[in-house]
């Protein structure tokens, strides 16, 4: 490539990618300014990206840097979440029959979105990430399924929106009720909530108010409890994405990204393990918004990309559907679990 060629191919991206950039960037400093933990910085920059792009109408000006913002930021994100969260000394710090508690509520989340998906002819891609983002951890399973399975700007828009109206129905009306009905202790509630609530950040408040429980533990360890939890079902990243990129190729399929996300996930294991909490608290202090940014930039992009039409379509609703059936099974299923758990 020529100069002339190389100038004329920087001018064509830089409004796409600049755009991106700066959408990206004003979604996660509204959640900082904001200071809320119910506010995703993925879900605001990708909502940010939609109401923009309709107001661009059907301008072709920012399509081929918005395109490339997304296959930047995407996997940049990916590593740098994986050194912060994909820790597997977590495995240790969990009572193992709530682990197997967990795999049976993580397998029943999975195997209704994918039944209900093959079902009412949903589409594949969206299955796929409806089923991640409801099983794992919302935005960040997503946005870490969605380049293994090819997935386009809509599939991605829907099934995040799907998972969140879920994920906030659930957290404001479902779960306390569960909760105040069943009379569960603070420390079952923790373990509910960390195993079925599909957003670290609802977790987090979650455990932070409880005034119906019965306490049978500080508050702060509370948290330190949910989280936990949480953080396990980020391990079952390494099972879904090679398995959906797999069926989705239709033959074994691991993708380049993940051996990064697997090597930068032991690194913070180590440095956790070696050095303790305190240490691996300090490094994710900085690691946490380089991934959170990149992530944010990302979802902007997708956004920019994405046909509202799309998100009204018989797939959004298809999406929303298997989000609430996933979200109820698996807590209906973590309660009898817990009852047999008691009982026996």
């Amino acid at each position: 490539m020529n100069k002339n060629g190389f100038y004329r191919q920087l001018q064509d991206i830089r409004p796409g990618l600049l755009l991106a950039v700066l959408i990206g960037l004003a979604g996660y400093g509204l959640t900082n300014v904001l200071k809320s933990s119910l506010l995703d910085p993925l879900i605001i920059a990708l909502v940010l990206g939609i109401v923009v792009k309709s107001s661009l109408k059907k301008s072709k000006r920012f399509e081929s840097g918005v395109i490339l913002a997304s296959s930047i930021f995407l996997p940049a994100g990916i590593i740098f979440y994986g050194l912060q969260n994909l820790n597997f000394a977590k495995l240790n710090e969990v009572d193992p029959t709530i682990l197997l508690l967990m795999l049976v509520v993580m397998s029943v989340y999975f195997a209704v979105i994918l039944l209900l998906g093959k079902v009412l002819g949903q589409k594949k891609q969206i299955t796929y990430l409806t089923a991640s983002g409801s099983a794992i951890c919302g935005a960040s399973a997503i946005a870490v399924t969605s380049p293994a399975v090819d997935a386009e700007p809509d599939d991605v828009s829907i099934s995040l929106l799907s998972v969140t109206i879920a994920a906030f129905v659930g957290f404001a009306l479902f779960i306390p009720f569960l909760a105040s009905l069943f009379n569960l202790t603070s420390r079952n509630y923790c373990f509910l909530t960390g195993t079925t609530l599909q957003f670290t950040g609802l977790v987090a408040v979650a455990a932070q108010y409880t005034p119906f429980l019965k306490n049978d533990m500080p508050v702060k360890e509370m948290l330190s409890l949910a989280l936990t939890v949480k953080a396990v079902r980020y391990l079952a990243l390494l099972v879904a994405v090679p398995l959906f990129s797999s069926l989705i190729k239709k033959k074994l399929s691991i993708p380049w990204f993940l051996w990064a996300f697997i090597a930068a996930g032991l690194f913070g294991t180590w440095i956790y393990s070696a050095h303790g909490s305190a240490s691996h608290s300090v490094l994710a202090r900085y690691i946490k918004p380089v991934h959170t940014i990149s992530w944010s930039i990302a979802m902007s992009a997708i956004g920019l990309n994405a046909e509202v039409k799309e998100l009204l379509s018989n797939n959004g609703s298809k999406s929303l559907i298997m989000a609430f059936a996933g979200f109820i099974a698996a807590t209906i299923t973590f309660l009898a679990g817990l009852y047999f758990i008691n009982y026996i």
